[in-house]
This record gives structure tokens, sequence and C-alpha cells, in this order.
């Protein structure tokens, strides 16, 4: 097996590592699956390194992995590992409150927020991949990525497993709250091509179409009868839609709407209960 047929993705045990570990198997690739934090990853070749271990919704209670795993072990293989090329995951979470969504807009970050530690790590972490001197280093900032993954505390998860196990939902945030979601077949496939031929340092992946939770709720309440109360305190989460021009000129990446797949998801786990 040569370099140019090995992948290792780290992280490999996660939604979006365990999904395009299966992929690069189906299209021919060995793939390395180490722990993470593993040194074996410094005592062999790695060919493609997929950069997938990351900390996401209990990122608030846990600064210090958050910082390891988005900074500290990137930093390290950086520096000493054996690889053809090395795609970092981070996030379009860092457009919060940026002016434009676009790769190369000012970005803004304050670390008098707690909030702000997921972003300022992932940003350390695409800086260390910039500045590391390595040729063939690219970063994917991924959208909120959807499909089976129900061990998630992401927002639809949790709203979709109050829907199953207790029949109601309250909502903190309002029916014009509204972000970009992007499946994960989508997102798979757009990562092996950034990795493998992409020409830029940085790239959006994300469908570039904002779904509101009135969308969802009412795809959610076409196939699941359930109570649904807004809390007194609820806020309004708006994120600007993100800019996919980059991909879509590069790679023609059209990703499939994603408000029919997230419906399918609480169909599927329905029928699981």
């Amino acid at each position: 097996m040569t370099s140019d047929n090995l992948a290792t993705v780290i992280g490999a045990g996660g939604f979006i590592g365990s999904h395009l570990t299966a992929r690069l198997r189906t299209i021919g690739f060995d793939v390395f699956c180490p722990e993470k934090g593993s040194p074996s990853v410094f005592g062999r070749p790695l060919g493609h390194v997929f950069y997938c271990a990351g900390i996401t919704s209990d990122f608030r209670s846990r600064p210090y992995d958050v910082v390891e795993a988005h900074t500290g072990f990137i930093s390290r293989l950086l520096q000493a590992a054996d690889f053809r090329s090395l795609l970092y995951l981070s996030t379009t979470r860092l457009y919060h409150r940026a002016e434009s969504t676009r790769e190369e807009a000012d970005l803004s970050v304050n670390s008098n927020q707690r909030e702000d530690i997921y972003a300022l790590s992932k940003l350390l972490g695409e800086s260390v991949c910039l500045c590391s001197g390595r040729s063939n280093v690219r970063v994917a900032r991924l959208s909120n990525v959807v499909g089976d993954d129900f061990r998630s505390g992401n927002f639809i998860y949790s709203v979709m497993k109050d829907i199953l196990d207790h029949g109601s939902v309250t909502l903190l945030s309002t029916m014009d709250s509204e972000k970009d979601y992007i499946r994960v077949e989508d997102a798979v496939e757009a990562l092996i091509q950034i990795a493998f031929s992409g020409t830029q340092f940085i790239y959006n992946v994300a469908s570039g179409v904002n779904l509101t939770n009135q969308q969802l709720f009412d795809a959610w309440t076409e196939v699941r009868s359930f109570e649904l109360n807004l809390s007194p305190s609820t806020v309004r989460l708006a994120f600007k839609p993100i800019e996919i021009a980059r991909m879509r000129d590069e790679f023609d990446f059209r990703p499939a709407p994603c408000l029919t797949a997230i419906q399918q998801l609480l169909t599927g786990r329905s029928a699981k209960t």
C-alpha cells in the first residue's frame, strides 16, 4: 500500500470521522484510525490525514480538553508526523461576529466570553496549520452536520430526543432563529475533494442556505405529534448564510437540501422506539 492509498483519520470514533472512514474505505483507501492523542502517529507514515478530533456540545465544561484537541495535538502532528497531506476540520461558528462569511473575512473573538474558547481554540489550530510551513495543509470550516447522530447534545438532536422521550419541547430560541445545516454525506464528499485536490487554504463546507426553527418544527409536526412550548426568555439566534462560492466554483459543489433529511431523522428514530 503506497502513501497515495493510505489515509489517517484522527477522531475516527466520532460522527463525522466514522462516516469519513467508511467512505474512504469504500473508494479503496487503507485507513489508519489511531486513538485520540496516540503516540503511534509519530512512528509510521500517515498518508492523507483528516484531523476530525474535537469537542463540540460540551466544550464549555471541558476547557483543557478543548485546547488540547483543537490546538495541542494538531501542533505536535504538524511538527513531527510523516504525512502526504493534512486537512484540519474547523467550524463556521467562527463567523458569528464577522461582517462576512467568506473564507478571507476578518473574524472577531472575545476572551471575556466563556463561549469563545471554542472559536479561539479553532482559530489557533487554523493559524498553526497556516504557519507550519508544511505543504498540502488545508482547513475545512464545517457547518452544522446532520445525520443519525443521536449521541449528540446539539440543538436538533436535543429537540428530537425531547419529542420522542417526552412528547413535548420547551424552546429557548425564537421560531425565526436560523442557521445552516449540511448532510453528513455531502460534508464527507466535500472533505475528500478538498484534501486531495484543493488549491486554497480554507474552504467553507456548508449548504449555503439557512433553515429557521419554524421550518424545522413544521417538518417535524408532519410526522409526529408533540407539544411545543416557548420559554418566556427565548432569544433570537440568527447566523448569516454561509458563503460557499469557493466550493461551488472549484468543485461544482451542490449539496442537497437538508430539511427532508432532518425530518426523516425523526421518522427513522421513531420507528426504532
